[in-house]
């Protein structure tokens, strides 16, 4: 970048230029506002302990789990947990105790898909996600949850 200017249009380009930053500095911004939303959110949501995860748990090689093998997670809070598989298929999973309820798939900008869970709790996610997202759930009685964020 000259510092040498013709005008003054150019002048307000440049500034502009630098105000403006780079995509990385910007989705650097986004998340870290995600974040700060987050603890300002619902104070009924809270957040579910990982109970486990077939990655970590027994894994058979220092190479982990085989490619394509599906990934099961479990995650409670008191009474209530959501047992979730992610597979090439997309994410499935079912709460315990058995009832139905909303359910999110949320990535650090908000909510990016939602679904019902059935009668007996089960709910399902198309494929498709990669990088980082969290369930949150809301069943009878104003209970909500949500989960630690999952890396895919």
């Amino acid at each position: 970048m000259s510092w040498q200017h013709r005008g003054d249009d150019e002048l307000i380009r440049d500034v502009v230029d630098v105000l403006r930053g780079d995509e990385m500095e910007q989705r650097i911004m986004e998340a870290g506002n995600a974040i700060g939303a987050w603890y300002t959110a619902d104070a009924d949501r809270v957040l579910a302990a990982l109970l486990c995860d077939s990655y970590l748990d027994g894994a058979p090689t220092v190479d982990g789990p085989a490619p394509g093998a599906p990934r099961n997670l479990v995650f409670a809070l008191r009474e209530l947990r959501v047992e979730v598989e992610l597979s090439d298929t997309g994410v499935e999973g079912q709460l315990t105790l058995p009832e139905p309820g909303e359910v999110w798939l949320l990535d650090a900008t908000g909510p990016i898909a939602e679904t019902r869970a059935d009668e007996v709790g089960c709910f399902t996610f198309p494929a498709g996600r990669h990088g980082p997202f969290r369930i949150e759930c809301s069943v009878g009685g104003g209970r909500r949850l949500a989960t630690e964020w999952i890396i895919v």
